[in-house]
């Protein structure tokens, strides 16, 4: 089975200063050792109604449609991460845990790295910790180490990734004897890894390669349904046409396209990126000034084209950002990357199709003015309530 074994799959774990003159088999023998150790650790942690002090668990299931990634912590730990006892009175109650969800969550991104397709990638969407049924109202000191707390990560995939690898570089706050004990579940298949301190990564190898034609319309069909569901995107084209001549329309179409597919190339092929919540933060910007524009402005068509360049610069890192959610290929990238693109202009000339002829159609009537005002307002209002909720970590938004 393809990263199921340590001494066979060329993606197994690199060894530390490894002896190259290590026979195979004494390599395939350490591998076998670390199973034996990592099921005995599991075994015990099972079978013991005690939890094992200064050991985690983490399950990484591989799918075809998603990558879950499962943290599994006691509150003990989780309290080495951020102050989740916010009272300090001894004990950490339900109330508590959740309020300290966006700073735990914060510390796993900031501390564990993951790579799809041999590729830097970042975690999807949290699904935040549960309280267990029986804990009662409130969790005392005494009982933290044994209480346990799962954390999942879900990244959305366009396929079963090439290869999954995890980093752990918490290690420093977590204790140097802080053991993870993880397991990599691929196609009905557990394959069990233990990280330390010594050894804190490990790249699990599916084996799976995706058809160069599907691979192309997968991401061609991707950039298509982002535009489209990207209601950020969308009211940001909006609020750029409106302008009087279809000259200005092309122009505004030609910066926003040429900016995104500069910065998309830049962020996807790792030679610069951008936080991704500044970015989000930067694209409700861009919304709120062109709406703002479209209200007080009346020659806007005159300079609108560079507006849309360099905000399009912003909304290019924001694409970006879902193709390293998504996890970029290891091989075709730069195929991918015009599939993608190509699936964002089709996308954005249909919208543009649709919605120019009809505010062109609406600017010859005498409510015109109001219709202009009416629209704006809606997208400036929206603009300002997704800069509030990404600029403060919030959520209240339905998109």
């Amino acid at each position: 089975m393809p990263g199921a074994e340590p001494c066979e799959s060329p993606a197994s774990r690199l060894l530390p200063d490894a002896d190259e003159s290590s026979s195979e088999s004494e390599l395939c023998g350490l591998g076998i050792l670390r199973q034996l150790v990592f099921l005995f650790g599991l075994g015990a942690a099972l079978a013991s109604p005690a939890h094992t002090p200064d050991t985690s668990y983490c399950r990484i299931a591989i799918g075809r449609e998603a990558v879950a990634f499962t943290f599994t912590f006691d509150l003990a730990t989780l309290a080495r991460m951020t102050r989740v006892d916010a009272d300090a009175d001894g004990r950490i109650t339900r109330a508590e845990l959740q309020a300290a969800t966006p700073a735990i969550e914060s510390f796993l991104r900031r501390s564990v790295y993951v790579e799809l397709n041999e590729r830097d990638a970042t975690f999807g969407p949290l699904t935040p910790p549960t309280w267990a049924p029986d804990a009662g109202d409130a969790i005392a000191a005494a009982d933290q180490g044994q209480r346990l707390a799962t954390l999942t990560f879900r990244n959305p995939v366009l396929h079963a990734p090439d290869s999954v690898a995890l980093t752990f570089d918490f290690f420093g706050s977590l204790g140097e004897r802080h053991t993870v004990l993880g397991t990599f579940v691929w196609s009905g298949q557990e394959n069990p890894v233990i990280f330390t301190r010594f050894e804190p990564d490990y790249l699990f190898d599916t084996g799976y390669r995706v058809p160069a034609l599907d691979q192309f319309r997968e991401y061609l069909w991707l950039g298509v349904t982002h535009i489209f569901l990207g209601y950020d995107h969308v009211a940001f084209l909006l609020a750029l046409f409106f302008v009087r001549q279809f000259r200005e329309l092309v122009k505004i179409i030609t910066a926003f396209s040429v900016a995104h597919t500069l910065t998309l190339a830049l962020a996807a092929l790792g030679v610069f990126a951008l936080p991704s919540r500044l970015v989000e933060s930067a694209i409700a910007g861009s919304i709120i000034y062109v709406a703002a524009e479209n209200l007080w402005r009346a020659d806007e068509a005159l300079h609108r084209w560079r507006v849309t360049f360099a905000f399009g610069l912003v909304h290019g890192f924001g694409f970006a950002n879902v193709l390293r959610e998504l996890g970029l290929p290891a091989e075709g990238l730069v195929r991918s990357l015009l599939a993608f693109n190509l699936g964002v202009e089709l996308g954005q000339l249909a919208i543009a199709a649709v919605c120019w002829p009809l505010l062109r159609w609406i600017g010859r009537r005498r409510w015109a003015g109001r219709v202009r005002t009416v629209v704006s307002g809606t997208l400036l209002a929206f603009g300002a309530a997704w800069l509030i909720e990404r600029a403060f970590a919030l959520r209240f938004m339905p998109w």
